[in-house]
């Protein structure tokens, strides 16, 4: 049995390196956003934007998006999450998605838990990773997907092979990283709730920008 489950994970990974030279080395055509993601709305529902951040020439020369956008909002309640959404238009100039779990580790922060779950906004199925970070004494509660087109994909090996699928049927393989992050105040649990409000209110906005 151990020998069988060897050759399938064997399979797999060549099956993965085979997509991923694919997807490389095939020169697929740049999608442009449906808007840019500096006309994205500062006020959406109960959320406000607080503040904005444009990153320096070293950290987009590491990311390679084509687009971003990078905003801290918060509610009546005074409660505050943070977005990031990175766009990749698949054209040449445009780099891959760096994975969280290998980002923020770099960046000083320790993973303590992380599981998939599934939020309906308006009787769409999001599917998200919530993961808790801790640097320090600080925590931060990190909800994130990957989007391809209306499909949201909560780890790398699905973002691959969708990438694959739309390059080898449509000649294109751009994707986009969505990343909210909570600051841990009072628990895990509260912090969760307010993600899943930001969620409910920008997940169709930020759909709504990128392409199908």
């Amino acid at each position: 049995m151990s020998n069988i489950k060897t050759w399938r994970f064997i399979i797999l990974y060549l099956l993965l390196g085979m997509t991923a030279l694919y997807v490389h080395t095939r020169s697929e055509a740049s999608v442009p956003v449906n808007k840019p993601l500096n006309l994205f709305p500062q006020k959406q529902g109960d959320w406000v934007m607080t503040g904005q951040a444009r990153f320096d020439t070293r950290v987009l020369e590491v990311l390679l998006p084509t687009d971003y956008l990078s905003r801290t909002y918060q509610d009546s309640s005074g409660d505050v999450a943070s977005l990031y959404v990175g766009y990749h238009d698949g054209g040449p100039d445009s780099g891959p998605i760096h994975s969280p779990k290998q980002c923020l580790p770099g960046s000083g922060w320790d993973r303590v838990n992380a599981e998939v779950h599934q939020l309906d906004v308006n009787g769409t199925v999001v599917s998200y990773v919530s993961s808790l970070y801790q640097k320090d004494s600080e925590k931060q509660l990190f909800l994130y997907w990957f989007q391809v087109g209306d499909r949201y994909l909560t780890n790398e090996y699905a973002l691959k092979f969708s990438m694959a699928k739309n390059s080898m049927l449509h000649n294109r393989r751009e994707s986009s990283f969505i990343r909210i992050s909570v600051p841990v105040t009072t628990s895990e649990e509260a912090a969760l709730e307010i993600g899943k409000s930001f969620i409910k209110g920008f997940a169709p906005t930020i759909s709504a920008s990128l392409p199908k």
